[in-house]
């Protein structure tokens, strides 16, 4: 087990993926303050933003995002920015893409997250109520500014955007910048004085400031020519730089002959910018126009060339065709309008280039593991055979929180191209597998291994490997834990034969592969296999960055070690898994719901119920978009147990006729099954029906492998019935080689009343002694609550005299089930006994003499008779006899 940041090296890894892109979309325009910077603009959103919404609308080209920009960098005041597009749409990407660029302000609170939004594909109120608890955490106030607002047109996302705006807020301030009127309920925020408009006439150049822009440009106009383009463009700010150019350009145009409307300039770029290009400079300038984003590599992979960052920097400081997104001349993206005039002219002049042009970007992205830009260009490509074959590598992402974006790539195939090839039915199978068609996918899988039947062995083995994976993952849900088990064994086998250049993401598909195993090795009663797959699933997707995978397979070793070992190793594994989880913001992720019932279980364990109901509630919220059928009845289990410890029998009882529901029929998960049979045991035991769990135990098939905790059980049954030979012999059965804590101490806690009951009290003492000194370290609670009442109370009450260690959590203890010690009963405060003085306490009441007991014991007689002077003092008495009864008193002996 690691601790610290995961390693992101390997094979395609999303995290990289999202780190590359970010930055272009969470970066602030980088724009020069001499040349930009208006104050009177800056006042209007110093202004704006002490309400909830500014809102900076106008058309293209009016300088909406080089306003804010210019303005932001002039604040203290924190300033996330987003820059969004039509992926953004989705409330999962939104909402993901919001929470990054409030982590790049560095105002988030530690450890405070607002969770993986990927997790509910159909609930996207639930990741607006999560963004909006996250800015009631913040540090301190943040301005969030959404850059292109006018993509964002989804129903679901606007109206649950409305809720979020609802004043008053004080954590935050929103700032929308759009070319079109938002269809957010505008006149609400208005009347509540919420809402701060800045306009296209509030944007519009002034004349002297349309003459501090043409200076820094080099232009230097008379006021007369200055007031006469101000008018002909109405302060447009593309249409002054333009002009700027027109006029400064080699045929030194006049301003007279510069108009300000969209097809003036449409012809000026044609005829007096592209026309006037180099052939290899104007081909740079519409083949670059394919991407949004551009670096000097990905440009020189379009055009062929080896020029692109020398290029892009000269767009960019002299011509303003370009603007940089980032501090460092790296990434860039062309003006939007003039981007649409670049692309029509592409499309107008060279229709026959797209595909290869598209093609070219797709093979950077691709080169550079960016799969989903890749699959993007390769769409618009329409080479749907090399979408085929990219998805082979991006298979992985249907299991991560890169898949909403995969899913919406796969939607622009036709849909009579999913039977082309084997790769392309896979991507079919994908989108059926997000859909929830499970009973679909297995025929859809089988049309694909045919398809793959003409291939020689190493060309079909990295698409069988994604066949066998999305096998898996359907498997999985369905609760098909030997199916699960039989596709990992062939997953190994197959990815060893699959050199690495042929499939990049065979290290992911590995560490994927030993998770689904040690998962289900460890629903089929194999926790010793289990606990060996998880952990080297825990490092294989450590060191190539799957952290879904990670976390997941940390959750399962939680869920391993709180139910057959250590209560205190599960929650720290728990720990750790939700460190891994918040710092990626993906607490409310499907991966993540083993984490969250492993926490639960660990604080029903320790005692406290009312702990458990949060992780269970989280665990629930993250898991009902997809139910998977092992945590569906976990979670159900869990649910009764709860329900049990707040004496809640009924709601148990309905949790677990539930579970037993047949919801899943392909399931076959026994450990978790037999998990939910003691649960019901539990309940019989707790409404007075030992019966039925001896009925239930009693076959012989079970009676052979019954578990610790299942023999617990028995014994419980069988204390009831006062059959105490049946409870010894239950009670001397092997166990199993792993530790099982909790089962353990139970167990001596039962020999512990055994023993009481039988009349072996120094044994009992012994035994009970052992329970509570494995069980404080870990602080178990739950068996001692479970058996509260008869002679548990006074035994532990013993404790508290025998011994001086572990004296907090027997008084806990005591606390929690009520029970009166000797302390509690006594006139005056009895000093704790001493282990040995607590054995010739013991032989008092016999006919023994001092030298006979000192015989039985060991040692000599003036040590045992310094030893009952010592009992004497300690209990208040002068006498034998009086020492006696005194010891009873108090439940001594």
């Amino acid at each position: 087990m690691r601790n610290g940041e995961p390693d992101h090296r390997g094979t395609i890894p999303p995290a990289r993926a999202d780190a590359v892109l970010a930055s272009p979309k969470l970066s602030r325009p980088h724009v020069e303050r001499s040349r930009l910077y208006r104050p009177r603009l800056t006042e209007l959103l110093d202004t704006g933003v002490r309400r909830l919404v500014t809102l900076v609308s106008a058309g293209p080209g009016w300088g909406k995002t080089t306003m804010v920009s210019a303005w932001s960098a002039t604040q203290l005041l924190p300033v996330a920015w987003l820059t969004l597009d039509p992926y953004d749409n989705d409330p999962q990407v939104f909402a993901t893409h919001v929470l990054a660029a409030l982590r790049s302000t560095a105002v988030t609170a530690t450890g405070q997250s607002p969770g993986d939004f990927d997790a509910l594909p159909d609930d996207s109120i639930g990741h607006i109520r999560a963004l909006s608890r996250l800015f009631s955490q913040l540090r301190a106030p943040v301005v969030l500014v959404l850059d292109d607002f006018d993509v964002i047109h989804d129903r679901r996302l606007i109206r649950d955007l409305s809720g979020l705006l609802r004043p008053p807020r004080d954590d935050f301030r929103l700032v929308l910048i759009s070319r079109s009127e938002p269809t957010l309920p505008l006149h609400r925020l208005r009347a509540a004085g919420e809402l701060s408009e800045i306009r296209a006439s509030d944007l519009a150049f002034t004349a002297v400031e349309a003459a501090e822009l043409l200076a820094g440009q080099g232009v230097n106009l008379a006021p007369d020519e200055i007031g006469l383009l101000v008018r002909r463009t109405e302060g447009w700010a593309v249409g002054l730089q333009l002009a700027a150019s027109f006029v400064a350009g080699p045929d030194g145009g006049s301003v007279a002959d510069f108009t300000g409307d969209l097809r003036p300039v449409d012809d000026y770029l044609s005829e007096e910018v592209l026309a006037r290009q180099t052939a290899q400079f104007r081909s740079f300038l519409l083949y670059t126009s394919i991407c949004e984003h551009l670096c000097g590599d990905l440009a020189d992979a379009i055009t062929g060339e080896n020029t692109g960052q020398r290029t892009l920097e000269e767009l960019e400081q002299v011509n303003q065709f370009v603007v940089r997104l980032d501090s460092r001349p790296f990434w860039f993206r062309y003006h939007h309008l003039i981007r649409d005039v670049l692309q029509h002219h592409l499309m107008v002049e060279a229709p026959g280039m797209l595909p290869r042009l598209h093609r070219r970007a797709a093979d950077w992205y691709a080169k550079h593991d960016l799969i989903i830009d890749a699959l993007c260009h390769a769409v618009a490509a329409q080479d749907w055979a090399y979408v085929g074959r990219l998805v082979v590598d991006a298979a992985p992402m249907i299991l991560s929180r890169d898949r909403g974006r995969l899913v919406k790539v796969l939607e622009q195939v036709p849909a009579a191209e999913f039977g082309g090839t084997a790769e392309l039915v896979l991507c079919g199978a994908i989108l059926q597998f997000n859909a929830g068609d499970y009973a679909g996918i297995r025929e859809r899988l089988g049309e694909a291994r045919e398809l793959l039947t003409d291939r020689s062995v190493a060309e079909r083995r990295a698409v069988e490997i994604s066949i066998r994976a999305l096998r898996g993952a359907v498997s999985r849900v369905d609760g098909d834990m030997p199916a699960m088990i039989d596709d990992t064994v062939g997953q190994l086998t197959a990815l060893t034969h699959v050199p690495l250049a042929r499939l990049p993401a065979t290290l992911q598909y590995r560490a994927i592969a030993l998770n689904n195993g040690g998962v289900a090795l460890l629903w089929t009663g194999r926790p010793e296999a289990a606990e060996r797959y998880l952990s080297m699933a825990v490092a294989a997707a450590h060191n190539v960055g799957v952290d879904l995978v990670e976390i997941n397979a940390l959750g399962h070793l939680a869920l391993l070690e709180v139910v057959f070992g250590s209560v205190r190793e599960a929650d720290r594994l728990v720990r750790i898994a939700q460190d891994r989880a918040q710092q990626g913001g993906w607490t409310n992720s499907l991966q993540v719901v083993a984490t969250h019932h492993a926490a639960a279980l660990v604080e029903l364990e320790r005692g406290c119920p009312g702990r458990a109901e949060r992780p269970l509630q989280q665990g629930l919220r993250a898991h009902r978009s997809e139910p998977e059928a092992a945590q569906w009845k976990i979670s159900l289990g869990i649910a009764a147990r709860l329900a049990m410890a707040q004496d809640r029998l009924p709601s148990a009882r309905a949790f677990l006729r539930e579970a037993h529901r047949q919801r899943y029929p392909r399931a076959r998960i026994p450990t978790i099954d037999r998990w939910l049979l003691a649960a019901e045991s539990e309940a019989d035991l707790r409404s007075g029906r030992p019966e039925l769990v001896r009925q239930r135990y009693a076959t012989p098939a079970r009676r052979g492998t019954l578990t610790l905790p299942e023999r617990n059980l028995l014994v419980r049954a069988a204390l009831a019935g006062r059959d105490l030979g049946e409870a010894q012999a239950l009670l001397a059965e092997r166990g199993s080689l792993m530790s099982e804590t909790v089962a353990t101490v139970e167990a001596r806690i039962l020999g512990a009343l055994v023993s009481e009951a039988a009349g072996r009290g120094l044994e009992a003492d012994e035994l009970l002694a052992k329970a509570i000194t494995m069980a404080a370290p870990e602080g178990i609670r739950r068996p001692f609550l479970g058996l509260a009442g008869g002679r548990l109370g006074p035994l532990i009450a013993r404790q508290s005299l025998v011994t001086g260690e572990r004296t907090s959590f027997i008084a806990d203890l005591l606390q929690r089930i009520g029970g009166t010690g000797p302390m509690d009963a006594a006139p005056g405060r009895i000093m704790t006994l001493s282990h040995r003085e607590t054995e010739v306490l013991r032989y008092l009441p016999t006919m023994l003499t001092a030298a006979e007991i000192g015989e039985e014991l060991g040692v000599s007689v003036n040590t045992i008779k310094a030893h009952m002077r010592a009992i004497y003092r300690k209990l208040g008495t002068t006498r034998r006899r009086q020492a006696v009864a005194r010891a009873r008193e108090h439940g001594l002996i």
